[in-house]
């Protein structure tokens, strides 16, 4: 019941006049907050977009359901009954209009120039990240709002906990699967993992906070991909989605599992980067690199989740309405 009244009382503000400053942002003092506890991991945010665009509306949701069951019911007091009816409400107005406000369109033009100047900044072809996004606007979820509501423009692949904690609108669906399943630097995908970062539409400065010696950067974290696959299973599950939705779920999950299993060697690690040569994406372990930030345990308990997310073995199973 103590954890119920924390999280509602964090959430109240913003339940009651959704605007950006009554999210649910970092402590004070605090660069970090989240899982990328890195002091660059959020590129100075501090309203975090898992937090806020999924987390919390589904702990209101998780919430409401025990209570629902009735089991808070001995350990709440008269106020809290109060408090515990409003859930349903305050989940509501956190799914509805706080992911929003992290949603960030590109036009075609700046996109395909963005991706031109970093993909030669950082060594790597350009062609596959433009064939990949055409003449289309270019849609992602900043990775955080700053103290003063505007956007960090960082691609990243915290989608995962809205695939696998919400049941996100076909369009936010396909905004995901963009991300996760475009080559990088269009998105997050290249050939020995998925990325947990891509700064292609930053400023140049934010750009190199955000490299791949960078312990938050255009790294590959194990346990993230495991979240993201698992995120894509829960979703194809549905049956409410639209045929193109489905399609473009299954197309990442396939392309997600490619790359997972490019990195079987390495899969234990907590995170590695990478190296461009000879035409193709090159593991390179996190750490062995002077100019990396930290060192990657060689060996991390969470990234064992492999024994329980396994590659699926029949077709797709999301059915179009």
């Amino acid at each position: 019941m103590a954890n119920a009244r924390f999280v509602v009382a964090r959430a109240a503000p913003f339940a009651r006049d959704p605007r950006w400053n009554n999210l649910v942002d970092l402590r004070q003092g605090m660069d970090a907050g989240e899982w990328r506890d890195s002091n660059d991991g959020l590129g100075g945010g501090r309203y975090p977009y898992d937090i806020n665009a999924v987390l919390v509306p589904a702990a209101l949701r998780s919430i409401e359901a025990i209570a629902r069951a009735g089991l808070l019911a001995p350990y709440a007091r008269p106020a809290d009954k109060v408090l515990l009816a409003q859930l349903g409400a305050m989940a509501t107005t956190w799914s509805t209009r706080a992911p929003g406000l992290f949603v960030q369109t590109v036009a075609p033009a700046t996109a395909r120039a963005a991706i031109g100047r970093y993909a030669a900044s950082v060594g790597v072809p350009p062609a596959p990240a433009l064939a990949a996004i055409g003449d289309r606007p270019v849609r992602y979820n900043a990775i955080a709002l700053d103290g003063q509501g505007r956007a960090v423009p960082i691609l990243h692949s915290d989608d995962g906990f809205a695939l696998l904690f919400g049941d996100p609108s076909a369009e936010t669906l396909d905004v995901a699967a963009a991300t996760i399943a475009q080559p990088f630097p269009a998105g997050l995908m290249t050939g020995i993992g998925m990325l947990v970062a891509n700064p292609v539409h930053a400023d140049p400065a934010l750009q190199r906070r955000f490299g791949p010696e960078a312990y938050h950067g255009t790294v590959v974290w194990s346990w993230q991909q495991a979240l993201v696959a698992a995120g894509l299973a829960r979703q194809l599950a549905r049956r409410d989605l639209p045929a193109a939705t489905c399609t473009r779920l299954a197309a990442a999950q396939a392309g997600l599992w490619t790359a997972i299993d490019a990195g079987r060697s390495v899969q234990s690690s907590e995170l590695w980067s990478w190296r461009y040569a000879d035409g193709a994406y090159r593991i390179a372990p996190f750490g062995a690199s002077g100019g990396d930030a930290d060192e990657s345990n060689a060996a991390q308990l969470w990234s064992t989740v492999y024994l329980a997310v396994k590659r699926p073995t029949g077709p797709a199973a999301c059915t179009a309405r």
